[in-house]
């Protein structure tokens, strides 16, 4: 499971709310994360800026069998079969299946986890491919998408298991890419949305501190489909040490689908990307689901999709 993302919602919208929603309560000292996607989006100096390649810090298509889950120091799910290797890959020979088995409505999910270096990085892309099977339904609640990690010190599982507990800015950090179904309002998987922990993080409503939902006005969202490969895309660019000049970016088969800046992930200057994880968490299954991941690639700059004319990342 993804043991630093929580089992709720807080909605952060940059639209109106409905009934159903869960209120965000911001603190009086929060400071709030803007939304610049459509700027960014008319202004092709600012795109080219944000979609700038880098150095590729770590990929694995899948290929090496063996070889390539040790690339993950944690695989969750090896040893019975809920993570395997198989023939339905979106480019090679494999794709790494990830499996949350029916546990009659209580939590299931696999997955793996890489670390980036105890050294960290300050902007980190992480490009995957994803594939819903065609009848992924996950209910309600899940975590299935992948994310990535700030962590302030060199151990590879600091920070995991804080669901419900706001970061300090010094301790931590979290964000996944991951679908929501909207109680039952939005077709399986559901619509894509960018799910945070960080300092300034709103408060749920039941005094806890749920991850935060950070998601598009009703009509730029995107739902993708199930049974074809999507590539996902997420960028983290961390703050100056007392400033509010941080920065998330994430993109779907290569549109800009969200950027928002004048966030503060941090207090501290040991607090830095360090961790990754990919997979599938259901909050309650009652069913099985599947998911596949491939072509997964890290970098300080865009990555961005495959072109299957010139080989490219």
């Amino acid at each position: 499971m993804y043991l630093s993302f929580a089992h709720a919602l807080v909605l952060v919208a940059f639209s109106s709310s409905t009934a159903q929603d869960e209120p965000a309560a911001w603190t009086e000292t929060a400071v709030r994360p803007r939304d610049v996607t459509l700027e960014t989006r008319a202004d092709a100096e600012a795109l080219a800026t944000l979609q700038k390649g880098g150095k590729i810090l770590f990929e694995d298509g899948f290929e090496r069998g063996e070889e390539s889950l040790a690339k993950y120091f944690e695989v969750r799910g090896k040893d019975d079969g809920r993570i395997t290797l198989d023939g339905t890959p979106h480019t090679g020979e494999t794709a790494l299946r990830c499996v949350a088995p029916d546990r009659d409505g209580e939590a299931s999910g696999s997955g793996a986890s890489g670390w980036l270096g105890a050294d960290g990085h300050d902007r980190v892309y992480f490009r995957r491919y994803i594939r819903f099977a065609e009848d992924y339904d996950q209910g309600h609640l899940n975590h299935t998408g992948g994310g990535l990690a700030g962590v302030a010190g060199g151990g590879k599982w600091d920070g995991m298991g804080e669901a419900g507990v706001r970061p300090r800015g010094d301790d931590r950090f979290t964000c996944g890419f991951e679908p929501w179904r909207e109680w039952g309002r939005a077709d399986a998987p559901g619509y894509m949305f960018l799910y945070a922990y960080w300092v300034d993080m709103a408060q749920g409503s039941d005094g806890n501190w749920w991850g935060n939902m950070l998601q598009p006005p009703v009509e730029r969202r995107v739902v993708p489909k199930r049974g074809e490969w999507v590539c996902l895309e997420q960028m983290i660019q961390v703050n100056d040490i007392g400033e509010a000049n941080g920065e998330l970016a994430a993109w779907i088969d290569g549109e800009l689908y969200m950027h928002l800046v004048g966030i503060r992930w941090r207090t501290d200057e040991r607090l830095r990307l360090k961790r990754f994880n990919i997979g599938i968490y259901v909050h309650r299954a009652e069913r099985e689901n599947v998911v596949w991941y491939d072509d997964v690639a890290l970098s300080t700059g865009y990555v961005g999709p495959i072109d299957e004319d010139d080989g490219r990342r």
